[in-house]
């Protein structure tokens, strides 16, 4: 073994959502056996992948007691994914981290797929929480009130709104009312998105357009626990959770919120107007991507090995957020891979459960990785 070459990452997050046991018809975290599926929390997210790390290697030393990679691998385990990433932050600012002679590869999660490839994603898209904020006048609710929060707050968010419609309906390939939302600043991502649509011969995946939730809506004036229905709230609220494709600039979004705010600023003059901020801290304004072709010497030995043991790999983009974005960002090579094919899409849904046969075939699957990606002495990674 070669101490002083970049290492291997294998990573994941035991970290898992909630899961509301009066909803699911098994114990959550039993991990119950029936019909051939293994069900709880984290079977597809991703506690499978950190027990297949686990397993694919104790196989390895069962063949071959004496197995040893060339380059050394580290198994990380880290929480906090789910809410942000703290976990995979505060790997970063670790001792270990630092004394690495640096990363040639780190394996990440991914999704299952429905048909018999497997996704391999090289990116993701910006996850963008952004707060709006409009401040209005406020007084009787008997009265035409003018300038009030709660009209400007409902004109940016039904912009918000016909934005995620016109991007839904590109992904979908939708064309009536695609051009029905486009009329407004949301054009350059419609046409964007469409000409991803042209590229990927009409195979769009969520990862390749830029998605928007209203995920909280907020106003009212409070009095104890309840509030005063009688009277126009000065300040109204909304949240969204934006995740911006690669194939779109970010700054062209932030540009659109700004655009939106102002469209719907009722008289910033005497400060009834519209602003927005960032929940998540500094916003990101830049997507790092992992390289899938003959520039990324690593991607061509993952996707050789895969089609050695007889798998083929659908390169992709993330369509949500993994801790793998704190490590592009570094300029660091990750892929976003769970080994899981012909299996439904369970992450956070109740009674989440992946195939025994699926869990066991991605042992395998990780068994012919380490040892390729652990052998490999050629390559210069720094």
């Amino acid at each position: 073994m070669h101490q002083d070459w970049p290492v291997i990452i294998l990573n994941s997050h035991y970290d898992v959502v909630p899961a509301p046991i009066d909803e699911w018809t098994v114990d959550p975290f039993g991990a119950d056996r029936k019909d051939g599926k293994i069900f709880g929390r984290g079977t597809q997210d991703m506690k499978c992948v950190c027990i297949q790390y686990i397993e694919s290697i104790r196989k390895l030393h069962s063949i071959d007691p004496k197995f040893q990679p060339q380059r050394t691998i580290h198994l990380i385990f880290v929480p906090d994914e789910e809410i942000g990433g703290s976990g995979m932050q505060a790997f970063l600012s670790s001792t270990l981290y630092k004394s690495m002679p640096g990363i040639a590869l780190a394996l990440d999660e991914g999704l299952a797929s429905m048909d018999d490839t497997y996704s391999l994603f090289y990116g993701e898209r910006l996850p963008w929480w952004v707060e709006v904020t409009a401040t209005g006048k406020t007084g009787h609710g008997s009265r035409f009130i003018s300038s009030t929060a709660v009209e400007q707050i409902i004109g940016v968010t039904n912009r918000a709104l016909a934005f995620r419609s016109a991007q839904r309906d590109v992904l979908h390939g939708s064309n009536g009312t695609q051009e029905q939302h486009a009329d407004h600043s949301n054009c350059a991502h419609a046409v964007a998105a469409k000409r991803q649509r042209k590229m990927f011969a009409g195979k769009m995946t969520l990862g390749d357009v830029t998605s928007l939730n209203v995920t909280t809506l907020e106003a009212g004036v409070r009095v104890g626990d309840t509030f005063a229905y009688n009277c126009v709230p000065p300040v109204a609220k909304a949240t969204f959770d934006i995740r911006i494709s690669p194939h779109v600039e970010p700054s062209e979004i932030g540009n659109m919120v700004d655009n939106w705010c102002r469209e719907c600023s009722a008289s910033p003059d005497e400060g009834y107007k519209v602003g927005w901020k960032s929940v998540l801290g500094p916003m990101q304004y830049s997507h790092a991507l992992t390289k899938t072709d003959d520039t990324n010497p690593w991607f061509r030995v993952f996707e050789d090995d895969m089609t050695r043991m007889g798998h083929k790999i659908v390169p992709q983009v993330f369509p949500a957020a993994t801790d793998s974005r704190f490590l592009r960002q570094l300029g660091i090579k990750a892929f976003g891979f769970s080994p899981m094919r012909n299996t439904q899409i369970m992450l956070h849904e109740n009674d989440e459960y992946l195939e025994e046969d699926v869990f066991i075939e991605g042992i395998e699957v990780y068994v012919g990785l380490i040892i390729a990606l652990g052998s490999v002495s050629h390559l210069d990674m720094k």
